[in-house]
Order: structure tokens, then sequence, then C-alpha cells
């Protein structure tokens, strides 16, 4: 398939093996008629016309492979000015991927090409404002945001000199494997902030926070060659952005609680916390006259502390942008997306207003085709928050969260990819989100037939999750359930054989999967320390694994092991009461630990391995005594709890299977109400230490559309 008729990839040629290198393309055509931009790039790219922020992308694909966009753009003014920025991070992460930069770019109008990269028609530069030499985001992503920005650092978008616009030669490179996007295109809705929470005075304070630990970001950077998160070594950053945020200590704060005005001024020393409705995902952007020059930070998070503030350093990531200004008007937006539903507009020193701040919304492309109405505020409250996660999860592939990491996990795919077709009635992002695990001949630093426990990402410190790969085969099998898409999934068996080829090297005497290496995962609770050395959950998920293998492929001896393997499990793992959740290998022999999970218990349902008939007691037992209310109940205090991911989760998936329609939501309201009422959004955990809005989350949706349904019926 031929996606460009003239342009070729190209980069500036001593930057595209350099790390976070911006690189600037601009033309300009008179005014015509069904104008389109083709663009595919190993980067992130931002279209400008006539000085406006029109979209961003592309949407992301697998190691050597490339989605090509085609953007209709409207050109009717006497003269118009295409400005591309495209930002090439060559840095390993969980967000994208390390590999050299390229853009392959054309403008196509009436059948003719006005402009091809390659070929003729755009003006090159390497743009300086935003400074190189930064600390990563965090060890899951690439790279933090500063600027040096003066009045005239953007007029080269508008084809007049820039300082930080340095006119560079192109070298053609390499032809690249190119596909189609596959999803709708981005819009961008826009989210104003509602409420002024606090505003007082801060100094820099070299003494605080002088013996804190360095971010993981600084202090494990390696050799990439050698699976080590890369960056700029900490002698290299221009300034530490953790370090100086972290020394930030407030002298005066006084609350608020007033309608955001539209605007703040600030000089140096002074700050203003603000609030959105809820949290959102997107480019930060505003209008700031710089009155002194000085310096100007953005700090945001989805956390408000106890104090009114808001701590940029959490989750060990930098949510912080750091802005050196001199005096003038700047139409700012950072390149990069954040997350947040609180920020902080702090000025070090100078003078400042800020005016109409702002996120451009990065949010599903997809159209929503659910309006749901429910009779019970609680229960709507808790639908809006789950459609709300989906939208800021679910954008070119299917992500953990919008914030600390932005990364393609399996597992949350499962249930995210449901919501899909609910919300939406397809699957195309789910499409995208799988292909990408099928297009690579292998991963590097994975071994022999594993799948990455993210991607697109580089396998950091070659860290992987077995159980994950186990769920990447049986979402497979949900796809083909939900769509039918024979052809899709057939491409999929060498993938799906070479990882049965690898468990297969971990099965004991008894098929049982012994001794799983790297990252075992069963959730997060305390059920995670029982995953050795035969792990209960994890062999149940193998089971279910081998008859997902059945279903896809026709494998008779798949299902026959996956049978044996769940017989085996009921024996060994049932005490009578519960199914325990691990074996020890002790003096030579298998032994059964007392380790007990409510999650285990969930795992075993999900997985067939028991079902409401064969084990009635356990079954009537979960239902009515486990739940939300346990701990205020005091009930089974020697079972360890679940946690929202994953056993939560599975529950809720298991009261949908048997029909406990009202139970199901009721249970909705109480495990995540509250949380609802703090975010908008759905967590990954039942506390908020970690992500406050979490992609698998968003299923909450279908329980509810489904427990609605079925009660109607009643």
């Amino acid at each position: 398939m031929e996606f460009f008729k003239n342009a070729l990839p190209v980069w500036e040629e001593n930057s595209k093996a350099q790390m976070n290198i911006t690189m600037g393309f601009y033309t300009s055509v008179m005014g015509v008629e069904n104008a389109v931009l083709r663009i595919a790039t190993s980067g992130f790219y931002r279209v400008f016309v006539n000085g406006e922020f029109v979209t961003h992308g592309p949407a992301r694909c697998a190691h050597g492979y490339f989605r090509v966009d085609e953007l209709d753009l409207s050109l009717k003014n006497s003269k118009n000015h295409i400005a591309v920025e495209v930002v090439n991070y060559y840095i390993n992460s969980f967000e994208s991927l390390r590999q050299e930069g390229f853009v392959q770019m054309e403008l196509e109008a009436d059948n003719q090409i006005l402009a091809a990269t390659g070929k003729d028609g755009f003006n090159s530069f390497l743009l300086t404002e935003r400074v190189r030499k930064l600390e990563r985001f965090g060890y899951q992503r690439p790279m933090s945001e500063g600027y040096r920005l003066t009045p005239d650092a953007y007029n080269w978008r508008m084809g007049s000199d820039s300082p930080n616009a340095v006119p560079v030669k192109v070298m053609v490179s390499s032809a690249v494997n190119l596909l189609p996007r596959g999803i709708s295109p981005f819009k961008f809705p826009i989210a104003t902030p509602c409420q002024s929470l606090s505003r007082g005075e801060f100094v820099q304070n070299p003494e605080l926070n002088k013996n804190a630990e360095k971010p993981r970001s600084i202090s494990m950077l390696g050799t990439p060659d050698n699976g080590d998160p890369c960056g700029f070594a900490e002698e290299e950053l221009e300034y530490i952005l953790s370090e100086d945020t972290k020394k930030w200590q407030v002298t005066n704060s006084k609350p608020t609680n007033c309608e955001y005005s539209g605007e703040t001024n600030l000089s140096g020393g002074e700050f203003e916390v603000f609030s959105l409705k809820t949290e959102k995902t997107g480019f930060i952007a505003a209008h700031i006259t710089c009155k002194k020059a000085g310096t100007l930070y953005f700090a945001v998070d989805e956390r408000l502390t106890a104090d009114l503030d808001v701590n940029p350093n959490s989750m060990g990531c930098m949510n912080a942008i750091r802005l050196d200004l001199t005096e003038g008007e700047y139409p700012f937006q950072t390149a990069v997306a954040f997350g947040f539903k609180y920020f902080k507009i702090a000025a070090f020193s100078g003078e400042f207003t800020v005016e109409g701040f702002r996120v451009l919304e990065l949010t599903c492309p997809e159209k929503i085709k659910v309006d749901y109405k429910g009779s019970n505020p609680k229960i709507q409250k808790v639908f809006d928050a789950a459609v709300e996660t989906f939208k800021q999860n679910a954008v070119d592939i299917f992500m953990d969260c919008p914030t600390r990491e932005r990364a393609g996990w399996l597992c949350d795919s499962f249930f995210t990819a449901r919501t899909e077709n609910y919300l939406t009635g397809d699957n195309a992002i789910e499409r995208n989100f799988l292909e990408n695990f099928r297009l690579p001949e292998d991963f590097r630093f994975l071994p022999k037939g594993m799948v990455p426990m993210c991607y697109p990402a580089d396998a950091l410190r070659g860290e992987f999750i077995p159980n994950w790969a186990m769920w990447f085969v049986v979402e497979l099998e949900d796809y083909l359930l939900r769509t039918g898409d024979k052809e899709f999934v057939l491409p999929f068996k060498k993938r799906v054989y070479d990882l049965l080829d690898y468990f297969e090297g971990f099965e004991n005497s008894d098929g049982l999967l012994q001794n799983l290496e790297n990252w075992v995962f069963v959730e997060w609770s305390e059920a995670n320390s029982f995953v050795q050395d035969v792990n209960f959950p994890s062999n149940m998920m193998y089971a279910k694994m081998l008859r997902s293998v059945y279903a896809l492929f026709g494998d008779l001896k798949a299902l026959q092991k996956a049978e044996k393997l769940k017989e085996i499990i009921k024996v060994r793992s049932f005490d009578g009461e519960f199914f325990i959740d691990n074996a020890i290998l002790k003096d030579g022999e298998l032994k059964l630990t007392s380790n007990r999970s409510e999650t285990c218990q969930y795992y075993a349902f999900f997985t067939g391995v028991a079902t409401p008939k064969s084990h009635p007691e356990l079954w009537n037992r979960l239902l009515t005594e486990f739940g939300p209310d346990r701990k205020e109940k005091g009930l089974w205090k020697e079972i360890w709890h679940s946690n929202a991911f994953i056993g939560n989760f599975l529950r809720l998936e298991l009261l949908l299977r048997e029909g406990k329609y009202q139970q199901l939501l009721d249970e909705c309201v109480g495990y995540f109400e509250y949380m609802a009422d703090r975010t908008g959004t759905l967590w990954e955990n039942q506390t908020d230490h970690a992500s406050c809005n979490h992609g698998f989350a968003s299923y909450a949706a279908v329980f509810i559309l489904e427990a609605e349904k079925n009660l109607k019926k009643v």
C-alpha cells in the first residue's frame, strides 16, 4: 500500500541518534481546497496552521513500524503558513520507543504535491526553545519539559526569522515500514479551571529535602544497549527540575476558595493553586504576559496536599514545567500531555500575568455512543467517572494511566477493550493495540517467546510479567468472541505458540508452572507475596490461556491440557474452605502454605477452575461475606484482602456473570463512589497513593450498563 506520492523519510543527519531533538518544518501555500497533510514519524508531532494549533500525533506503533496520518487542512487564506514541530526522544521508555529520528511528510491539494520532505517545499530547522538536556519525566516516560523563550521564539511558524529556529539541511533516511493510522483523528476539547484554592509566597530553601533520594529517572540510568533506561547524565543537565521543586518552601499561604477569574498576576516568590472540575489529560496552554524577565513554573498533580498545595514530584514523576521568559507576550502550549486535577502557577522571579489557562484534552478519538442517564445519582456519578477514565486512557492505544506512564499494558487492556466495545460499538483502538504486539519479529531483552508486559515500549532492564502474557492470549480470544474477526486473529498463531513453548519450560511433573521468572504479578495486594514456588492464581490463568488457544486455533491438545490442569489445581489448592495461593518446594517436595487471599478465590471462579455449582459453599460465602464492606464487618480477617487491581474487578465480573445485578450496582457504588467524588475518575488502587486515573477501571461503565439493562428485563 502506497501512502506517499513524493515524500521521503528525512532528519538532520547529525542528530538522528541523539536524545531529545526537536525539529521544525515550514511551508506556505496560497488558498486551496481539499488540502491533505500526510505524516509519519518516529517521534511526536504537532501541526500549526497560521500559528494556531491543529493536531498532534501519530498513533504509536511497534518497533520498526510507523502509522501514517492523513490530515484534512482548511487553507482558505490568501496565504497559509503550515508549521510542523517534531520531537524525537531517542530514549527508551514505556511511553515511546528508542528509534532514530525521521519524519516523512507531504502536503497535497487538488491532486498536486505542494511540499514533500526529501524533495521540495519544506524549510527545516533545529528548534532550541525546548531545553534539551533535562532529566527524564520519570522512570517510565522519556523527558521533562523546560523552555527558554523570547517573544519571537515561534516566528518560524509564520515564515519569519526566529532565534530559536536554526536552519539545517536534512538527509534522506532508509525506507520505513508504514501502516494506516487505524483510528479516527484526534479532537481537542478544552477544559478550563473552575476554582482558585489557595495563594501564597515561597522561597527556594537549599537545605529543604537536602538528603532526599534522587528519583529513579536520574539514579537508575545506564546503558540502553544493555536494557538500562537512558538519559542525560546528572552532570550534563542544564538544571534539575526535581531538585529545584523539592526545595520550594512555602512561607505564607491562605485559602482563596473562589471561582477562577480567568487570570492570575504573580511576582517573584508568589504562587496560586487552582482546580479543574475533574481530572483531565492534555496539553497545557495559556497566554502569558511577562512584564519583567524571570522564571515561571507550572506544576500539576492528581492530588491536593493537606495544606492546599501541589506536589510536582509525586509518584517519582516530574510534573513541573519551567519557563525562562524575557519581557513580552507568549501564546504558550506544552509539547507533552499532562494528566492532573490540580495545578500551581509559581513565579520564582520576574513578574507575570497568566490568562486563559486551559487543557487541550488528548482524549479518545472514537465517538462515545452511549448516553446513559440513570435514576440513581450515585450510580450516575460512578458511570460518568468510568467514561472519563476511558476517554483519557483509550487514545491511540489502551493505556494504564495518562500520567505516570502512558503505557500500553496487557491485562489492563482486557478490560478497557470490553469498555471500548460497549461505549463506541467497535474495537478500532484495540486492533491497533493488539497489532502492535504481533508486528515485531522478536522483542529485544526478553526471553524467546515472551511478549512485553506493555507495548509499544522498550523492555527496561529486561523486565516482563509472565502472567500478562497469558492475558494477551485470553484477550485475543475475547476479541474474537466480540468481533468474529478470524482474519485478524490467525496471524497471531506463531506468537501464541512461541509463548506456549516458553511456558512449557516451567512445567513440573504435574504440568503446573513452577518457579516462573521475572516479575510474577497477581495483583497489588498481599496476594503478590505468594507467587513462588507454585502460584495457583498464575496456574489458573495458565489453564484459561490454554483453553483460549483451543478457542482461537482449534487445538484439542491445548484444551485437554487445560482441563487436566484445572483438575490438578482443584485437588492441590482447595483446602475444603478456600483455595490456597501457593506451594513451596521444601526438602524436594512441594508443600502447601497456609496463605489464602481473597483474590485467589476470584481467580478460581474467573478462570473456571471453580464454579458456583462445583463449590457452592465458597461461592455463597464470597457473595454474602466479602465485598467492599468486609473490613467494616470484621469478617474473615485471616483471608488477605483484594485490591482494586485486579481482585475487586474479578469479583464484579463474577457478579455480572452470575446475574447478581442489584448487588453489582450496589458494590460499584461501594468500591468507586469515593473515587468519583475526589477526582471524577477511577483509580489503580483502593487508595490514592498510585494512579487516580487507570484505564482498566473504566470497565465499571460496562458493569453498570449491563446490570441496568438486565434489571429492566425482570
